[in-house]
C-alpha cells in the first residue's frame, strides 16, 4: 500500500513539473532583474516582476518564468507616470507622452465637453489611459442659451472631423464673448444640471479655469464650490488672474465650503510669489483641508493668444512684453504689430515669463505633484508636451539634485493617484508597483533619462526604454509600438451606466 501511495505522489509531482505556461506559476511577461521602485511602500531593490494580462501578479526576489522574459537589469522599474494636467489628448500627443513615461493622461484643468461621446470615441483607439473633468467654462457659456448653436456645431465637428479640427478653434473665438458675461441665477441652476450630467458621464471632478473668464462673479464661482462640496467632488482650478488674489479666492472657497481643491500649475499662477502659494497649501493640509497643487519644470507658459489673459494690461500683470511671446507655429518672437495681427485670428503662443529659481522652489517642495500642462500636438508646441517627466528626472534629480529619485517618482505616481481615489476608486490600482495593481509600468535608465524637446520643436525624450499600459507595451526598446492602443478610460464614481 505504501508503495502505491508513493507511486501516485510521484505521478502528481511529475505532472506538476509539466504545468502549462498559463498556470499561476508562469506569467505572460516577466521583467527580470530591474531596480524596482514603489513610492507607496518605499521599496527600492532588485526584483523580478511577473505580469498576467493587465495586472502585476508578483514582485519577487525569486526567479520567475514567463512566456516572455525581458531583462531590465540596470534600469528603474517604476509605476507608470500619471499626468493630471494634459491638453494634448490625441494619439499624436500621446506618442510623445508615452516616450516621456506617461501611462495615464488626464484633462482636469479645463475638462472636456460632451464627455460621454469623447470617452467612447477614444475607447479602443488610445495609447494611454485617459479621462477628464466637467468643463465649467464651456458649460457656463452653454447655460446662457445664446451660444447653444455653437455647441451644436462643435459636437457635429467632433463627431465628423475629430478633436483636432481647426474648425473647433474658430468656434471658440466666436464664443469668446461669453467669457465676459455674468450668469443669472436661473443660468447658474441650468449650469448645475449640466454639471450633474457630466459627472454622471464619468467626469473626474470640475475643471474651473476661471482665469479665462473674468465675467464670472465671485458669487458664481463660490456656488460651483458649494455644488462640489455636497459630494466631495474635487475642483481643479486655474485661478483668477495671476498672483495671490486668485489663489486666495480659491483656497477661501475651498475652506468655507469644504470642497476638495487642486490648484493647477502653481509655478505660472504664482510667478514670484510661489513660496507663498506653497506655504498656503502646506498650511491648509496641516489643518486637515483637502488642498493640493502641481508644477511643471519649465520657465515658459503657453496658451491661446486670443484668450482673456492677453486683454489690455497683460504686460504689467505678467511683467513681460511682446518680445517675450513666441508664436508656436513658426517660433518667431512677437512685436506689437504681429501680436495684434495674430490676436485677431487666434493661435498658440509660448510665454517666457518665469525664473529658474521659481521652478526649483516648486519642484523641491514636498507637497507638489508634477503635471505637464502638455499642449495639443504641434511640431513647435511647448516642450512640456513631450519632456516634462524626463526633465524632472534628468535635470532636477540627476544633474541638479533638487530632489532625490524616490521623491520625484512619488510626485509622478502615488500622489496624483491619491488625489483622484475618492472620486475614481479605480485609481487605487494605479501609481503603485505591487502585486494586484494595474500593469502600468515605466522602465527607464536613471543615468541617461533627459528631455530633448526645446523651444525650437518637439523631440522624444531619451532614456525611457519600455512603457506598459495595462500590460501592453506602447514603448519597447526605446521605440513607440505602432498600433498598440491599450489605453482605458478613467471614470468617476458618479458615472451612470447606459
Amino acid at each position: 500500500m505504501k508503495k502505491a501511495i508513493t507511486f501516485i505522489l510521484l505521478i502528481f509531482t511529475c505532472l506538476a513539473c509539466d504545468l502549462p505556461e498559463d498556470s499561476p506559476d508562469s506569467f505572460d511577461l516577466v521583467l527580470k532583474g530591474g531596480r524596482v521602485m514603489d513610492p507607496e511602500t518605499g521599496l527600492d531593490d532588485i526584483r523580478n516582476v511577473g505580469i498576467i494580462g493587465d495586472q502585476i501578479m508578483e514582485v519577487s526576489e525569486e526567479e520567475l518564468s514567463g512566456k516572455e522574459v525581458l531583462d531590465v537589469s540596470g534600469l528603474v522599474v517604476a509605476p507608470g507616470f500619471v499626468d493630471l494636467h494634459v491638453h494634448g489628448m490625441t494619439n499624436k500627443a500621446h506618442v510623445y507622452q508615452a516616450r516621456d513615461g506617461v501611462t495615464t493622461a488626464l484633462e482636469l484643468e479645463g475638462g472636456i465637453a460632451f464627455l460621454k461621446e469623447w470617452v467612447e470615441g477614444k475607447r479602443g483607439n488610445t495609447i494611454v489611459n485617459y479621462g477628464a473633468t466637467v468643463p465649467h467654462g464651456s458649460l457656463r457659456a452653454l447655460a446662457m442659451g445664446s451660444y447653444n448653436h455653437y455647441f451644436a456645431q462643435a459636437k457635429k465637428i467632433m463627431e465628423t472631423e475629430g478633436i483636432e479640427s481647426p474648425q473647433l478653434a474658430k468656434i471658440q473665438i466666436n464664443m469668446a464673448r461669453a467669457n465676459y458675461q455674468e450668469l443669472s441665477e436661473e443660468e447658474i441652476k441650468t449650469m448645475e444640471e449640466m454639471m450633474k450630467g457630466e459627472l454622471e458621464a464619468g467626469a473626474l471632478g470640475i475643471g474651473v479655469p476661471v482665469g479665462y473668464y473674468p465675467g464670472a462673479t465671485a458669487g458664481e464661482i463660490f456656488k460651483v464650490y458649494e455644488y462640489a462640496a455636497k459630494d466631495k467632488v474635487p475642483v481643479f482650478s486655474h485661478t483668477r488672474g495671476f498672483g495671490m488674489p486668485g489663489i486666495q479666492e480659491a483656497i477661501s472657497n475651498a475652506v468655507t465650503t469644504g470642497a476638495p481643491l487642486h490648484i493647477v500649475h502653481a509655478n505660472s499662477l504664482s510667478l514670484g510669489e510661489i513660496q507663498t502659494t506653497l506655504s498656503m497649501v502646506e498650511s491648509a493640509q496641516e489643518r486637515g483641508l483637502d488642498v493640493t497643487t502641481e508644477v511643471y519644470p519649465y520657465t515658459a507658459a503657453s496658451t491661446s493668444i486670443e484668450s482673456t489673459i492677453f486683454d489690455p494690461g497683460w504686460q504689467e500683470l505678467l511683467g513681460i512684453s511682446y518680445e517675450d511671446l513666441q508664436w508656436e507655429a513658426t517660433g518667431e518672437r512677437l512685436s506689437e504689430e504681429t501680436f495684434n495681427e495674430y490676436r485677431k485670428t487666434g493661435g498658440t503662443v509660448i510665454i517666457h515669463m518665469m525664473k529658474p529659481e521659481w521652478i526649483q522652489k516648486g519642484i523641491a517642495h514636498p507637497l507638489t505633484m508634477i503635471g505637464s500642462d502638455g499642449m495639443p500636438y504641434a511640431p513647435m508646441a511647448h516642450p512640456r508636451t513631450a519632456g516634462t517627466f524626463s526633465r524632472v528626472l534628468g535635470k532636477y534629480v540627476r544633474e541638479e539634485k533638487v530632489i532625490d529619485l524616490m521623491t520625484a517618482l512619488k510626485k509622478m505616481t502615488i500622489m496624483p493617484t491619491q488625489r483622484l481615489e475618492a472620486i475614481a476608486p479605480m485609481m487605487k490600482q494605479k501609481g503603485r508597483l505591487q502585486k494586484g495593481m494595474d500593469a502600468d509600468i515605466t522602465i527607464f535608465n536613471a543615468n541617461t533619462i533627459i528631455d530633448k524637446a526645446d523651444f525650437k520643436g518637439l523631440k522624444f525624450s531619451e532614456g525611457v526604454e519600455h512603457v506598459l499600459v495595462n500590460g501592453v507595451f506602447v514603448v519597447k526598446n526605446g521605440e513607440n509600438i505602432e498600433g498598440a492602443f491599450p489605453g482605458e478610460p478613467v471614470l468617476g464614481k458618479f458615472r451612470k451606466q447606459g
